[in-house]
């Protein structure tokens, strides 16, 4: 029974049939470009819900979990659904955020009971998150550097160091002055400030490492600095006392929940934890930046707290402000030495491999090229063909012109062979007068035979040397492999060259195809030497040579 086929009709008459299938699955591939939209449209109306409802009411408070719990849902199925090739980092995500919600749950549930502990279950599922979240982000950047800008670790780290002492001087230090006295209280407290210092570092380290900036990638930053935002925002209330629950710092977490959602579900979160092959700058003006403010931080807040207090303090800080830039000053400049050396050997590498694999005076493949590109062939299974072109009696050039002419012919006839060949050919100059064809693909002899007869009237078209109109020829010889045949890249290329030395045998100005009777090329060559006849012949002007084209 054949598949099923939707039929449509238009204005004029014509109908269209479509498989059913077809249909179907681009209308799922539809479907699963938007579902990130749909998480963000059911996200925002949770939001509203939360926002209409009393403050720290247990409906609101319900509200928020079935957001949270929903925004994992919604992650989970985008992974099953995109298939990242990196799977383990959204899954700790993922496990860090439903840690997240778990603690609120219980903490719904307390609420509800009337009771409200601390420490209690619910602290202990919030700081679990954290280290999985740390963990997670830590896989993402390994998968994200690989073979990529490692040193950019090194610059998270130090803005990460400098983004601590903000953190200790007005969240985390001020939060263990008016912390609770009994030590368990204490370590309950001042884990949550950090844990999220150690998300800062690993969300640093996350911006700075090389890879795509994609919509995924950015609503996953902006879920990590709305967490953050978030817990900044309550550890100052936390020290004033302001905080109230349900408020609008509730719905910072909130947007946070559905901003990981959106990114999980998002097309692109598929490739966001991939190497990406970008360019990356040793020491780029925005990291400049960036490690001047982490490096001023100290100093910084070293003369607001002592500004009216020592003379000798501002000195210090100030000096130490100084030396600071001063040496990223001088940093920046060696980077820069060192970018131009780099550049300037890999300028010379690229000249160093042209010239080791290519011929100096006509630019075609050298013999060391060629026989490389016919190996690699041969090793992908497929067939191909070898031409081996010989020019006649090249040596009356030199002697009657002289040698720099005999150079303007080997580079003009050069040209005129790539110009002969498809864009997968390869030309090549073996040395001296001796050019060779790699011709990919082609399995039949014949058809060899007919891109060697092209060559042979694109050579003998005339040319100007000196001052004096020639006509190429040429003897080649022609040997082709299947995909089936077993051959050596050095018996394929002598079947070629003993072919050509039987077109030279043949009067010369023609092709020869290999056939196994010519394995003994002696007489080939004794022929050869007696043939008739040079191939440069002088044309008047106005007339064009009479080519003379041999038979195989």
């Amino acid at each position: 029974m054949g598949a099923f086929q939707i039929t449509l009709t238009v204005r004029d008459g014509t109908t269209l049939s479509v498989p059913l299938e077809q249909v179907v699955e681009r209308s799922m591939r539809t479907a699963t470009s938007w579902t990130w939209l749909g998480v963000a449209l059911v996200g925002g109306l949770l939001t509203l819900a939360f926002v209409a409802l009393p403050a720290g009411s247990v409906e609101q408070s319900a509200v928020y979990d079935a957001a949270g719990l929903a925004a994992i849902a919604a992650a989970l199925y985008g992974i099953r659904l995109h298939r990242p090739a990196s799977r383990q980092p959204w899954l700790l995500l993922a496990l860090g955020q439903l840690s997240f919600v778990a603690g609120d749950i219980i903490w719904t549930t307390l609420a509800a009971l009337g009771e409200d502990p601390f420490p209690s279950p619910a602290d202990a599922a919030y700081l679990l998150g954290y280290p999985i979240l740390a963990v997670g982000l830590g896989v993402a950047i390994r998968r994200r550097i690989a073979g990529g800008d490692r040193a950019g670790l090194l610059d998270g780290a130090i803005l990460a160091t400098g983004a601590a002492v903000v953190w200790w001087t007005f969240v985390l230090g001020p939060l263990t002055e008016t912390s609770d006295p009994d030590p368990v209280g204490f370590l309950f407290g001042i884990a949550y400030p950090l844990g999220d210092l150690l998300l800062i570092g690993m969300a640093l380290g996350l911006l700075v490492a090389p890879g795509a900036r994609s919509t995924s990638f950015r609503l996953l930053v902006a879920n990590l600095l709305a967490l953050l935002v978030g817990d900044l925002v309550f550890g100052l209330q936390s020290v004033a006392g302001t905080y109230v629950d349900g408020g609008l710092l509730d719905v910072t977490w909130l947007a946070g929940y559905v901003l990981f959602g959106m990114a999980a579900t998002h097309p692109s979160m598929a490739r966001v934890f991939e190497p990406s092959p970008i360019s990356v700058a040793l020491l780029g003006p925005v990291r400049i930046v960036l490690l001047a403010v982490a490096m001023l931080v100290g100093p910084a807040l070293l003369l607001v707290d002592h500004a009216n207090e020592s003379s000798v303090v501002l000195v210090v800080a100030g000096a130490s402000a100084i030396v600071s830039i001063l040496v990223l000053v001088r940093l920046a400049g060696m980077v820069r030495n060192l970018s131009r050396d780099i550049q300037r050997r890999e300028v010379l590498e690229a000249q160093l491999s042209y010239q080791a694999h290519h011929d100096p005076l006509t630019g075609l493949a050298n013999r060391r090229r060629f026989f490389g590109a016919v190996h690699d062939v041969l090793d992908t299974g497929k067939g191909l063909t070898v031409l081996f072109i010989d020019l006649d009696d090249f040596k009356d050039v030199n002697d009657g012109l002289g040698h720099d002419a005999g150079d303007a012919l080997l580079t003009e006839i050069g040209r005129r062979l790539v110009a002969v060949l498809r864009p997968n050919d390869l030309g090549c100059r073996i040395g001296g007068d001796e050019f060779a064809a790699l011709l990919p693909g082609l399995v039949d002899p014949r058809d060899g035979e007919m891109v060697a007869r092209r060559v042979l009237e694109v050579l003998a078209r005339p040319l100007t040397i000196e001052g004096r109109e020639l006509s190429v020829r040429a003897s080649i010889g022609v040997a082709a492999a299947d995909a089936d045949e077993a051959v050596s890249v050095d018996e394929l290329l002598r079947r070629a060259d003993v072919a050509m030395y039987h077109a030279k045998a043949a009067g010369k100005h023609c092709v020869a195809i290999f056939a196994p009777g010519m394995d003994s090329p002696a007489a080939a060559v004794q022929g050869a030497h007696a043939g008739r006849g040079g191939p440069f012949r002088h044309v008047r002007p106005g007339r064009q040579p009479t080519p003379q084209p041999g038979s195989a």
